[in-house]
């Protein structure tokens, strides 16, 4: 990865190309789209793109970091120190959900697509292990509060719930309903309920 823009002006043409790969990616996948689609859609020219990034696979890594930026900034419970509502954070994945019109996970849309390059492949689970950690402080603070159930690993709850939310969002998008993930959510925060705690 090149350093990161000096000038606003850099940073702007930078974030554009990115914005506009991560669209053409998340739509038509990483083999679907070929840099020319990206310098046509962005309206950057081929010695920006390379100025930036030395290459597609330089430019893969930039739209993972980005797709995960976007799954964070739409779960603000995660960064929040003062929450300890997992609901909350429910209610937040089924909101991004319903955002997207039960569309593909912006970072889960690329797992199967990475397995012939190492690079992205370590990327992509380096970052779904970032956010992970995000659930995991979550779920901590929810312990520590009295809302989850007293000895519950704190690990193992973040993986069931990334697990139920990738498997959940799988399924609404194939079905256009939220279903599938508002069961898969709450059938593991009812299980992990602490004793006397109200859904």
């Amino acid at each position: 990865m090149r350093p990161e823009p000096t000038t606003a002006r850099g940073r702007r043409t930078r974030e554009k190309i990115v914005t506009t790969a991560a669209r053409l990616m998340h739509e038509r996948g990483l083999g679907g789209t070929p840099l020319e689609d990206v310098l046509a859609e962005s309206g950057t020219g081929k010695s920006q793109l390379y100025h930036y990034f030395g290459g597609k696979q330089d430019l893969a890594v930039a739209v993972l970091e980005h797709q995960l930026a976007r799954v964070l900034a739409a779960q603000p419970s995660l960064q929040d120190e003062t929450c300890t509502d997992l609901r909350r954070w429910r209610d937040e994945v089924l909101a991004a959900a319903r955002e997207s019109q039960y569309g593909n996970c912006p970072l889960g849309a690329f797992v199967g697509q990475v397995d012939d390059d190492a690079e992205l492949r370590a990327t992509l689970a380096r970052l779904f292990e970032r956010w992970q950690d995000a659930i995991t402080g979550l779920v901590r603070r929810a312990r520590a509060a009295g809302e989850i159930a007293p000895g519950t690993s704190a690990e193992d709850l973040a993986l069931t719930l990334l697990t139920a939310q990738q498997g959940g969002t799988a399924l609404s998008h194939l079905r256009g309903s939220p279903d599938a993930l508002a069961r898969a959510l709450d059938d593991v925060l009812d299980r992990h309920r602490a004793p006397g705690v109200t859904p």
